[in-house]
Parts: structure tokens; sequence; C-alpha cells
């Protein structure tokens, strides 16, 4: 790892798969034994972890004749695979910031101000070490088992990280993928760091939002997908293993919107992106996605009834307790279908295909991203007025309505300039306002179609009659259908009048003028 930049997989590990993995042909190499004693520090408000930044000094004994290593680390940053690193020797038991390199002191005395820090959290792990040859790649295998501990609270730690030490991040995936991947051995974005600083803090589990994606108007085509696509997978990253542990709303829900801010990606770069094996990721997003989709509408369901529950005059008792087992039903679903071998493939296997096999256009970013924010509008806002459209042709404009929206937040930071992030603001939110009624729209339509299935299992005069008391329950209370669509409709007249905020940057720009969409 050159000093400044950590590239890291790491796997959790259940303490039987770890064990299984030291025998791992594919892991075999010399041991080297290590003792860490790794002490997590903070200010009082906790400033390093808010912009996911850690700060700690580890002590490190291999055999008992070697003596103790004391060393410091500043990590910058939570990303999936690659994040800022500084290591430097420290003599005292507290951090001294000034020890580091001007890179990083640059990144950390902004954080810290004035701010004294403190001691929050301490691991202590049992780890060996490999270094293994893989592909072109050098790579080390560390087995790490262990607690992380805040005052009289702990937790055990087990698993596996493979470190890039020189050669190529698609490696580590590649090696990944030929491991028993599954129940017991999953990808995992948590450090260390992180679990000390929720252990110690008592935090509850945040979830994981989109987050602006890192594009800068140089990239190519492939650049940009690559950016965007792992922007996504962080999110996905950030979410889905708290969906494992808890089943949390929320984890449930933002999981699903990485997946389908995913599968928009794929739908926006279309041919740019078009191979062998890009079919196939997309038939395994959906399936993904769909693991998901039950319980996320349980959710929502269930939110719409206990606000319909205000009225002492409805009896939702028998209702709500019905839903909430059918949400239960569905997020273990949901916990098998990403806990499984085979979404831990699909994990791994695309973030390798990211790092190596995505095809290649070197056409200019900026100039693509005009041309499909415009041809994307004028397909959306052609459409018919939406009172004469079926239930099925408002769906698919609502699906039309958030892939333009996903790319307008996609390539936002293309258009950085004060007017044109004003004006990509109000066309994102007016074509929120869209999505959200017509998903409401969807939403009552589903529920009047699928009470038969939602009930299943009941007996038949109790399922028809709990049927009919959702639907009712739905059209009563809330916005109406036609109060809905005539929203939409307003709203989608505000996307269709918005100055095209998508050319400005680049008027200036020779080489892409005569490319610009009309629109």
């Amino acid at each position: 790892m050159a000093d400044g930049q950590e590239t890291e997989l790491k796997l959790a590990a259940s303490p039987a798969m770890l064990a299984q993995l030291r025998d791992h042909p594919l892991l075999a190499g010399k041991d080297k034994p290590l003792t860490l004693v790794t002490r997590y520090f903070d200010t009082a408000d906790a400033a390093l972890h808010a912009q996911g930044a850690t700060l700690r000094i580890r002590e490190t004994g291999a055999m008992p004749e070697a003596g103790v290593k004391r060393e410091q680390t500043f990590k910058n940053g939570s990303g999936s695979l690659r994040r800022g690193e500084w290591n430097t020797k420290v003599d005292g038991e507290t951090p001294d910031p000034q020890a580091f390199p001007a890179t990083a002191r640059r990144l950390i005395e902004p954080l810290l101000g004035e701010a004294k820090l403190r001691p929050l959290a301490t691991t202590r792990i049992e780890r060996t070490t490999r270094r293994l040859k893989f592909g072109a790649s050098t790579i080390e295998a560390a087995f790490d088992a262990g607690t992380v501990e805040a005052g009289r609270r702990s937790q055990p730690i087990s698993e596996l990280e493979l470190e890039l030490i020189g050669g190529a991040a698609a490696d580590l995936f590649a090696l990944a993928g030929q491991l028993p991947l599954g129940p017991e051995l999953g990808w995992s974005t948590e450090s260390k760091g992180e679990r000390g600083h929720v252990l110690a803090l008592r935090l509850p589990f945040a979830a994981a939002r989109a987050s602006e994606v890192a594009l800068t108007p140089d990239m190519t085509v492939t650049q940009g997908f690559q950016a965007i696509a792992w922007n996504c997978l962080a999110q996905l990253l950030g979410n889905y293993r708290e969906v494992l542990a808890s089943g949390d709303p929320d984890a449930v829900h933002q999981s699903r919107v990485a997946i389908r801010r995913l599968r928009a990606a794929f739908s926006l770069f279309g041919d740019h992106v078009a191979d062998e094996r890009s079919p196939v990721f997309r038939a395994e997003w959906k399936a993904a996605a769909d693991t998901l989709g039950p319980a996320r509408d349980l959710h929502v369901l269930i939110e719409r009834v206990e606000a319909a529950q205000q009225d002492p005059q409805d009896d939702t008792a028998d209702l709500l307790k019905h839903l909430h087992a059918a949400r239960k039903r569905a997020t273990r679903k949901a916990q098998a279908a990403l806990s499984a071998a085979a979404f831990q493939q699909l994990l791994i296997g695309f973030a390798e295909w990211i790092e190596r096999d995505v095809p290649q256009s070197s056409e200019p970013l900026g100039e693509f991203a005009a041309r499909t924010l415009g041809r994307r509008r004028r397909k959306l806002t052609k459409s018919p007025a939406l009172d004469k459209l079926s239930e099925e042709a408002l769906h698919a404009l609502r699906i039309k309505g958030k892939k333009l929206r996903y790319a307008a937040e996609f390539f936002g930071a293309l258009y950085s300039d004060k007017k044109s992030a004003k004006d990509r603001r109000a066309f994102t939110k007016a074509l929120g306002k869209v999505q959200d009624c017509l998903g409401s729209v969807h939403d009552l339509a589903v529920a009047q179609d699928n009470g038969a299935r939602l009930f299943a299992g009941r007996e038949p005069i109790t399922a028809a009659g709990l049927a009919a008391q959702l639907a009712t329950l739905l059209d009563q209370h809330g916005p109406s259908r036609k109060r809905l669509i005539k929203s939409a409709a307003k709203a989608l007249d505000r996307v269709a009048e918005a100055p095209a905020w998508w050319k400005f940057p680049f008027i200036e720009q020779k080489s892409s003028i005569s490319t610009l969409s009309p629109d």
C-alpha cells in the first residue's frame, strides 16, 4: 500500500468460516502472526467520524523478542474500495497530527480545529497475515479475530481483509469470487474504527443515501459510468448488511434505491457499456431489486394504514396485524436473498467488471450528458394527457421520469455554476413530484388488484373483508387518484418548461456545441 491510499476488500466471516479460510488453497502462504491493540480517537463532538475520517494509534506485537511497535494512522473517506491512508511513528499515547505529512495535515486540521482528541474505542485483534500472488497482483490476506470495546460494551470481530500491495484492484475481486461466499462470508465496508464509534457513541443506524457522483468534464463516457456505478454500489454496501442484521425499513428502502439507480445507469449509458456480461448483470440486478420490493411495499402500506388509523371509526387492528406479519415474512425472504451466495457473487463479480472489463468509450462525458438529458426530457414530456393514460402507461411514465431524475443527479457535478445548480434543483424537484404522485397512483392500483394475493392463506370471507377494508382506507385517506394525477401533470409541465441547464457549462466548448441536442 503506497502511503496516501489504501485499496482493500473486507469480508465479514463467521468464526467457523474464518478458520476454514485459513486452509483455502488460494490463501496459502507463510503465516505472520501479530497481536494488534488499537485505540481510536475523536473530538467530543465526533468531528472526524462525521466526515468519514478515523485517527488511531496501533500497538503491534509479533514475537515477544521483537517488542512492540507503535504507529498512528489517519484514514480519510469511507469508500467501498479505496480511501486515503497515512501512517507515521508516534512515541506518546495520544495522536500527534503534526507528525503526519503535509497532505494529511491539510485534511486533519480543518476537521479538528482547536478541539482536543479523546480515546473512544479499542480493538484487540489476533491477526495472521500472508503475502499472496494472484493474477498479476500482490495481495496481503489478513485473518482477523478479536473484539472492539468501548467502556463495558464489546462486540466480536471476525473478518478477512484483502489488501492490494501491488497490481490491479480487479484481482482483489477475482480472488474473492473464488472463495466460499454466502451467509457466512460477505462483503462489508464497515471499518473497525466505524464499529468502535458506533459502539462508543451508541449511534443508531443511519442509512446511506445517494450522494453526488464525483464527475469532471474531462472524463470519458466509460470513466463516467465507472464513477456512477461505484457510487451506486457504495450506497448499496452501506445499507444491505443492516437489512441482514435487523431488516431496518430505511435500509431496505435505500438498498432498493441503490439498485434502481444502478439499473438506471445501465439504461442511460445503453450501448456504451454493452458486452456479453452486461445483460446478465442487468437481469441479476433486477432480480435483486425484486427481492426487496415486497418488504418495501409493505413498509409503505403499513405507514399509510397507520396514518388512516387516526380516525377512531377505523378499526385497523386485524388489518395491521396481518400486514405486519406479511412484512416480517417478506423481510426474511429479502434477508435470505441478500445473504445468499448468488447475491454475494453478484456484488463481487460486478465490482471486478467495473474495475477491469467495462467496454471502453472515449466520447467526452459532457457531450454525452447533454445529449442524454435533452433526449430523455423530450421523451418524457411528449406524453398524452395523464388522465387519459392507463395504469400501465402511467407506471411506464413514472419509470421514465425516475430515470431522468437519476440522470440529472448523476451528472450534477458537471454543472456546478450557480445558475445551472439552481435550475437543476428545480428540475429534479419537479421530477420528484411527478414520481411521488404517480407512485401513489400505482400503490392505489396495486392495493386494489392484489388484495387476493396479499391476504392469501386467510379464511376466504375474512380475506375478502380485509382486502375491502384496505382498499377503502387507501381511497378515503390521503389524496385521491384524480388529485394525484392533476398534481403530477402540473409537475410535468414544470419539467417541460424548465431551462436546459445541461447546456450552460459547455457553451464555450467549441468541440461540443455542434453535437448538442437542440432541446
